[in-house]
């Protein structure tokens, strides 16, 4: 299966017609998610045709993408009822309101978009476990995050996720990142193989980077 291509004008009007109905305020973030965020750099990882788990979904950007551009089937799974009940309706995309756990079945692809972060560090290994028992043989983890070590970037960041929490948009009190290096040892550990770090961030305002591993094939 061949990767995505996702041209942007194209985008923005898919976007526009599928979240037209939302209120302004959620058309807002949701739009400004898309311009702050490297998304059709992630679902270009996706091959087409393929059955997608999104853990932490939010409003279902991501997994929205995912199905306008070829993915077969979409499981958005996020456990604010407020971003996951009054959702989008797509043929392709199914919401689940809860944790990564309340999904069962097997994926070609597992995807977490700046989720992993409000997760405590001391249960990133379980997660990372499930999300492999989640993956087909072959199968591929799409994780994207931030670098730490950009600091200017990460000084912004840390401010917006501070204000962000302040007016309840967003669950989870952690804040925990890992360099690149670190988070390449601990997938391998959880037995992911094919590791690869690709920073995103040059355009944006804050220092994107996208890990992607795959579940060995045997």
């Amino acid at each position: 299966m061949a990767a995505m291509t996702v041209p942007f004008v194209r985008t923005l009007a898919e976007l526009h017609a599928g979240y037209r109905s939302f209120p302004a305020r959620t058309r807002a973030h949701v739009l400004g998610r898309f311009l702050t965020c490297p998304f059709l750099a992630v679902v270009g990882e996706i091959p087409a045709g393929a059955r997608v788990l999104e853990i932490g979904a939010g409003h279902g950007i991501f997994s929205f993408l995912a199905a306008a551009n070829g993915a077969r089937r979409v499981v958005a799974v996020d456990p604010d009822l407020r971003k996951s009940l009054p959702s989008f309706r797509h043929p392709a995309v199914g919401f689940v309101a809860g944790f990564d756990d309340a999904v069962a079945g097997r994926f070609d692809v597992v995807a977490m978009i700046d989720v992993l972060y409000k997760v405590p560090l001391h249960e990133w290994d379980a997660l990372f476990a499930r999300v492999a028992e989640r993956l087909v043989p072959g199968g591929t983890f799409l994780l994207k995050e931030m670098d730490p070590e950009h600091r200017l970037k990460g000084w912004w960041n840390r401010a917006q996720e501070g204000a962000a929490a302040a007016l309840a948009l967003t669950l989870g009190r952690s804040f925990a990142y890992e360099t690149p290096a670190m988070m390449r040892r601990r997938l391998e550990r959880a037995g992911f193989v094919g590791l690869r770090a690709r920073p995103l961030g040059r355009w944006y305002p804050h220092a994107h980077v996208l890990y992607s591993a795959h579940r060995p094939q045997a």
